[in-house]
């Protein structure tokens, strides 16, 4: 099960960068190969709440589910992605720092299905690069705009 830890330093107080992560219509901003984000239960930022993330990578769509399962507004926020042969708990935490919030994302996954067991291993430092280029997008967009993006 490959998993990694990537963080850095947001030059923004720690409920600005909250309200950017919890509003949907950023992530796809920021996110590689997503194009949509799709709340279909609860509300999104909080516990409980349900997404569809629709990708599309080389061409190829796939969807993927995103449950929220843990939120402690504006420190820590636990997801369970699952979909394409793969299920991923991905941790949020946001720590205040002199300089604005550090966030540190814990990604670790495992697979359920062959191809995907078979790929996922070789993946990591593929997985962890993407992450940290995705981090580095958001970091840009927060500290340029605040916790609402430009709309493509």
């Amino acid at each position: 099960m490959p998993g990694f830890k990537v963080s850095l330093i947001v030059k923004q107080p720690p409920e600005v960068v909250a309200r950017a992560l919890g509003d949907p219509e950023n992530t796809v901003r920021w996110t590689s190969g997503l194009q949509r984000f799709e709340v279909v239960k609860g509300n999104s930022g909080e516990t409980g709440a349900l997404a569809r993330l629709h990708y599309v990578e080389r061409g190829r769509e796939y969807v993927m589910e995103d449950y929220l399962e843990y939120c402690a507004p504006e420190k820590k926020y636990v997801s369970r992605v699952s979909g394409n042969g793969m299920n991923v708990r991905v941790e949020t935490i946001l720590t205040p720092v002199e300089d604005g919030t550090e966030i540190a994302v814990f990604w670790s996954g495992t697979s359920d299905s062959l191809p995907a067991g078979i790929i996922l291993p070789f993946m990591g430092g593929v997985i962890k690069r993407r992450a940290l280029a995705d981090l580095k997008t958001f970091k840009n967009l927060v500290e340029e705009h605040g916790a609402r993006f430009p709309r493509a």
